[in-house]
C-alpha cells in the first residue's frame, strides 16, 4: 500500500460535473483512480488533468463490474467511492483522515445528501457505505444499486462526517435514469430471485419517482412485510415510502395505522412522526396533527441509518404546526410557528404565505412591509418574489414594488417588477423595464410581449399595441394570445372580432388574467384599468365559456373578501364562533 486513501470512480460523459467532484477531494486523498466507460465528451481530458491513473473499460451493463475494476487499480489502504455528480463537503475534510487512522472498523457508512430541488435546503439524507478498507473480499455486488458486500456488520461504523452531496438532477434526466434503472432491475430480478425483497424495494423507489403509486405501493409493501428489524435502513425507508404511496392514493387511514405502529418500533425516527402529522393534516384532523408535529420538533435529526428529509425536525414541522393552528383559528400561535420556521430556514419561503395571511387581518399593508423587512424575512430572491406576489394579490402593487426593490441589485429588471409598475400606474417605468428585459432576455418572450402590449393599451396607444400584436402573431405558439389581445384592442376601438372556437378557451383564459390583474391595480390611473377590465368582461360575456369563467372568478373574489372580513372583525364583534355544523 502506497498511501492512505484512494478515490475510485467510474464515469461516462461527465464533463459538466467531474471537475467540481475532483476539486472537492484532491486535497484529502492520496490517489485518484478514474475508469471511463465510453465518454465522447471531454471527460477523459478533464480526468487526466487531475491524475495519470485514467483507464478505459468496456461497458457490460453491470455497475458492480465497472466499480470493481476501478478498485483493482487502487493502491492505498482505504477506498473512497464517489460518482462524478457528487462532491465531498469541505466541512468534513478534516475528519476523513482522522476517522480512518483512529479506528479498528473496516468500513464506514457516511451521510449522503440527495438534493430533490435546485434550492439548498430541499434534500434527503441517507446513509451509504462509501468508505472501506482496500481488502480483496470487499467488492461491489449487484448490477444496479450496487453495494459493498460485507457479511460481518460489526466491522461497519457510522460517521456523521464527511458528508457526500449529490447534485440536483433535472426532472427529464431523472425520469430517463429511472426508466433505465427499471429495465436493469427487472433483468436482475430474473437472475437473482433470492434478492427479490431488496430488488423490489429499489423498483418501488423508481415507480414512486415516476408517480406510479399503485405499483410502488406493492413493491414497498413486500419489503415492509418481509424484512425484519435487523434491516433497519431498508425497512424503515420502505415504511416511509409506503406511507407516502398510501397518502398519494388517498388511503389515509391505512397510512396513519402504519405510522402509529411503526413509531413504536422506531421511536427516534423523527420523519415518521412528521409523516403521521401530514396524514392527519390531510384528513382535516388538525388537533391530532399538532401532537405529531410537536413530537417531531421534540426529536433530533435521526441517525444516518434512517432516510431523513431535511427539516422534519424543525422548519418543516414548524411550518405545518403553523398551518394547523391557522386552520383551527389559533392565529397568534400560527404566527409564532411560522416565525420559528422562518428563523430555522429563511430559504424555506412557504411560511411567508401563511404568516402574511395571518397578519394581514391585524395590520395594514404598510405595516406588513415594515414587519417583514425589520425581521429580515425577505433576504432571498424567492422570499422577495413571494411577498411581492402577496402584496400584489392584496391590491397593492406599489408595496410589491417596494419589497422587490430591496434586491441586492435592484437596477436589474424582472418580469414581476415590470408587471407591478404596470398595474401600479407607472407606465413609463414599466415600459423602460420591459425594453431592458427584451435586451437581456428573449425579445419575443410571450410574457414580456404581453406586458408591452398591455402597457400601450393602458397608455391608450392602440395603434402601437396593435403593431406589437401583429409581431406576436408571427409566432405560431403565441398566436392565440395575440388574438386575445387583438380582440381587446378592437373592442376598445369600438369594433368586434369574430372568435373562432379553436381559440375560445385560450382567449377566455388570457382575458380573465387581465381582469384579475386590473382588479389588483392601484394608483391614480384607476379609470383606464376599469375601462380595460370592463371591455374584457364584455368580450367574455359574448362567449359561453367566458360567462361561466367570469362568474366563477367573481364568486371566488367575493368569497375571499368575505373570509378576510370574517377573520378580521370576528374578534371585535364577539358574537359567534362558526362551527362545522353551522351553529
Amino acid at each position: 500500500m502506497t498511501g492512505l486513501i484512494s478515490i475510485a470512480m467510474i464515469v461516462k460523459d461527465e464533463e459538466d460535473m467531474l471537475r467540481a467532484c475532483l476539486d472537492s477531494v484532491k486535497a484529502v486523498v492520496d490517489e485518484i483512480v478514474i475508469v471511463d466507460t465510453g465518454s465522447v465528451d471531454k471527460t477523459i481530458e478533464i480526468a487526466k488533468s487531475y491524475t495519470d491513473k485514467v483507464y478505459s473499460y468496456s461497458w457490460q451493463g453491470d455497475f458492480s463490474a465497472a466499480r470493481n475494476f476501478a478498485i483493482n487499480q487502487c493502491s492505498c489502504e482505504w477506498i473512497l467511492s464517489l460518482d462524478a455528480d457528487e462532491w465531498l463537503e469541505v466541512a468534513g475534510h478534516e475528519f476523513l483522515r482522522e476517522l480512518i487512522t483512529s479506528t479498528t472498523k473496516e468500513a464506514f457508512i457516511l451521510p449522503l445528501k440527495n438534493y430533490s430541488g435546485p434550492g439548498g435546503s430541499d434534500y434527503n439524507v441517507i446513509g451509504v457505505l462509501r468508505l472501506f478498507r482496500n481488502l480483496p473480499h470487499y467488492r461491489y455486488i449487484g448490477k444496479i444499486h450496487e453495494q459493498i458486500g460485507i457479511a460481518d456488520q460489526d466491522v461497519v461504523g457510522y460517521s456523521d462526517y464527511p458528508i457526500i452531496s449529490h447534485s440536483y438532477i433535472e426532472p427529464r434526466r431523472r425520469q430517463d435514469k429511472r426508466r433505465r434503472n427499471m429495465h436493469m432491475l427487472a433483468e436482475q430480478l430474473k437472475h437473482e430471485p433470492e434478492n427479490e425483497v431488496f430488488i423490489k424495494y429499489y423498483l418501488g423507489c423508481e415507480w414512486l419517482g415516476l408517480g406510479r403509486y399503485q405499483q410502488a405501493c406493492a413493491c414497498f409493501r413486500c419489503a415492509y412485510e418481509q424484512l425484519d428489524k435487523s434491516h433497519i435502513f431498508f425497512r424503515s425507508s420502505a415504511v416511509r415510502s409506503l406511507v407516502a404511496c398510501l397518502r398519494y392514493m388517498g388511503k389515509f387511514e391505512e397510512a396513519l395505522a402504519i405510522c402509529m405502529r411503526e413509531t413504536v418500533v422506531y421511536p427516534e425516527y423523527t420523519d415518521l412522526f412528521f409523516d403521521g402529522g401530514v396524514v392527519l393534516e390531510q384528513m382535516g384532523e388538525y388537533e391530532a396533527a399538532l401532537r405529531w408535529f410537536e413530537a417531531a420538533v421534540g426529536l433530533r435529526t435521526p441517525l444516518i441509518v434512517y432516510q431523513h428529509s431535511n427539516g422534519t425536525e424543525n422548519f418543516l414541522s414548524q411550518y405545518h404546526l403553523g398551518h394547523c393552528c391557522q386552520m383551527l383559528g389559533k392565529s397568534e400561535k400560527a404566527a409564532e410557528w411560522y416565525e420559528k420556521a422562518l428563523a430555522a430556514n429563511k430559504n424555506f419561503i412557504y411560511p411567508l404565505y401563511g404568516l402574511f395571511m395571518v397578519l394581514v387581518t391585524k395590520k395594514s399593508c404598510e405595516e406588513l412591509v415594515n414587519y417583514f423587512t425589520e425581521r429580515g424575512y425577505v433576504p432571498t430572491g424567492e422570499g422577495r418574489r413571494a411577498l411581492g406576489a402577496l402584496f400584489f394579490a392584496s391590491g397593492r402593487p406599489d408595496l410589491a414594488i417596494k419589497v422587490c426593490s430591496q434586491a441586492e441589485r435592484p437596477s436589474i429588471p424582472s418580469i414581476d417588477l415590470a408587471k407591478y409598475y404596470l398595474y401600479g400606474g407607472d407606465f413609463k417605468q414599466a415600459l423602460t423595464m420591459i425594453e431592458e428585459l427584451q435586451l437581456r432576455q428573449d425579445a419575443n418572450d410571450a410574457v414580456i410581449m404581453k406586458l408591452e402590449i398591455l402597457c400601450y393599451i393602458f397608455l391608450r396607444d392602440l395603434s402601437a399595441a396593435k403593431a406589437k400584436c401583429l409581431i406576436m402573431w408571427r409566432y405560431e405558439p403565441r398566436r392565440a394570445e395575440a388574438l386575445a389581445l387583438l380582440t381587446l384592442i378592437k373592442r376598445l376601438g369600438g369594433h368586434r372580432l369574430k372568435i373562432s372556437e379553436q381559440y375560445e378557451s385560450v382567449l377566455v383564459d388570457s382575458l380573465l388574467r387581465i381582469v384579475a390583474d386590473c382588479a389588483r391595480s392601484y394608483g391614480e390611473n384607476s379609470g383606464v384599468y376599469i375601462e380595460v377590465a370592463k371591455c374584457c368582461e364584455e368580450i367574455m360575456s359574448d362567449l359561453e365559456q367566458g360567462s361561466r369563467a367570469l362568474l366563477d372568478f367573481w364568486k371566488c373574489e367575493i368569497k375571499g373578501i368575505e373570509m378576510l372580513l370574517d377573520v378580521r372583525y370576528k374578534s371585535v364583534r364577539g358574537l359567534y364562533v362558526w362551527k362545522k355544523d353551522g351553529r
